[in-house]
């Protein structure tokens, strides 16, 4: 055979012939030099090759060569105006009480309300879920709250971006509240507008002058008859077109599908309380 070792070479090292014939004990592959290993079992890998002093940083901490096979992973800088956690740069004010502005401009600014208990304020969670489905009709829009109480759906749509607000309660004490309430967050009374009367005489005149709005939130007490009441907007009154209706009811009380020109598109459910959601076509 060509590749015959000679005898009395060294059996432990590699045998190449061409290589011997070159330079004995030195075997040479292009350009590059290559000295035959003593141990055969010595691991050929970089990744147990000794540390290397040049790459040893300053602080001890050994950093591995980059070669081809083991490229550096890519670090990309961090965004500039977000180097720390949202909820860790959030300086806005925290909603932890039902009499609170959920958001807004006005966010986080406490309303005066009375201590009664046939008082029933419309709680922050259906507040934040109604104005979150809401949000673009209820910006730059007319916002009319029916049975206002002390007037925390009406402000906090101002609060959210409404044109006007206009409050409807029956009762002397509840329309006062709303006064402080909006003296106290310095609404304009070209943005706020109180009227205390009842629901079905005001709607009687809202037809005469036929007067409109984008959003109506209809929020009675639970045991009140909404019959009388639905009968004039199932003919429009109050609503313009494609304005929308909201109903807070009980959640086990339902409403028909379609009431004249309102047709109902959504029903939202909180625990006890229920949304439902109509416009008009």
């Amino acid at each position: 055979m060509n590749n015959r070792r000679p005898t009395g070479t060294d059996t432990s090292k590699p045998y190449y012939k061409k290589d011997y014939q070159r330079n004995e004990g030195e075997k040479t592959f292009g350009e590059r030099k290559y000295q035959p290993r003593d141990n055969r079992f010595e691991p050929r890998n970089d990744r147990f090759q000794k540390k290397d002093e040049r790459f040893q940083p300053k602080d001890g901490k050994f950093r591995p060569r980059t070669d081809s096979r083991f490229p550096p992973k890519k670090r990309f800088p961090p965004p500039i105006g977000k180097t720390t956690k949202p909820w860790e740069k959030d300086t806005r004010p925290r909603i932890v009480s039902d009499m609170q502005v959920t958001d807004g401009k006005h966010r986080g600014k406490y309303l005066k309300s009375t201590e009664s208990p046939k008082v029933r304020p419309t709680a922050r969670r259906i507040r934040e879920v109604m104005f979150r489905i809401l949000y673009r009709r209820v910006k730059a829009g007319r916002f009319l709250d029916l049975c206002a109480g002390s007037g925390t759906v009406g402000i906090e749509a101002i609060s959210r971006g409404a044109l006007i607000a206009t409050f409807v309660e029956r009762s002397a004490k509840m329309c006062s509240f709303i006064k402080k309430n909006l003296a106290e967050l310095e609404i304009k009374e070209g943005h706020g507008e109180i009227c205390e009367t009842e629901i079905v005489p005001f709607l009687k005149k809202m037809a005469k002058r036929n007067r409109q709005w984008d959003v109506v939130y209809f929020d009675p007490p639970y045991d009140s008859n909404y019959d009388e009441v639905l009968e004039y907007f199932s003919r429009g009154v109050a609503l313009k077109q494609r304005g929308v209706l909201v109903i807070e009811h009980p959640a086990e009380m339902f409403f028909p599908e379609k009431i004249g020109v309102i047709r109902r598109w959504r029903v939202v459910v909180q625990g006890e309380t229920a949304l439902s959601f109509y416009d008009r076509r």
